[in-house]
């Protein structure tokens, strides 16, 4: 019996080793950290994880955010889309999403982009209605989620992590 659970443990410990990310790959996917999703072929599989809808302190909904993920690059990045063309900008920007890297539970914040920075297509300006962010590295280890706010925190929407 005690050989028997010893070839079982051997056996679970071989297959764990063949299936783990190893640190080459996840180096590899670490360097997508800031990179454009579109540019790098990364949105191409991409699925929505988690959305928000954006809306004010009176329920008005402006559009939504969706943390957004490719399984083939191991990635997540933040999306808005709203419902209407930004009808000013002050200057600045309309809307922006943001997206945040926190390591598996939750507690330590590894990195955050928006959709001004490079990587990202820009933030949403007069007649405009979306953006995204870069990406950042959301596989074995990490968690990510997005957040959408229209103005300056007139209204805003956070997506669950994933």
């Amino acid at each position: 019996m005690k050989k028997l659970l010893n070839i079982g443990m051997i056996f679970t410990f071989v297959f764990g080793l063949i299936f783990a990310v190893s640190p080459a790959e996840k180096a590899f996917a670490l360097s997508y950290d800031g990179s454009n999703p579109v540019s790098t072929g990364c949105a191409k599989d991409a699925v929505t994880k988690s959305y928000s809808y954006i809306v004010d302190r009176y329920d008005n909904a402006y559009g939504k955010v969706e943390l957004k993920w490719s399984a083939k690059c191991r990635t997540s990045w933040g999306k808005i889309t709203l419902y209407h063309a930004a009808p000013y900008d002050k200057g600045s920007y309309y809307a922006l999403a943001t997206v945040w890297s926190y390591n598996s539970n939750g507690t330590t914040l590894r990195k955050s982009y928006n959709c001004a920075d490079r990587g990202g297509n820009g933030v949403i300006m007069k007649g405009q209605t979306s953006c995204y962010t870069p990406q950042v590295y959301n596989g074995a280890g990490y968690i990510a989620k997005a957040r959408g706010i229209i103005n300056w925190g007139i209204a805003s929407g956070t997506t669950n992590r994933y």
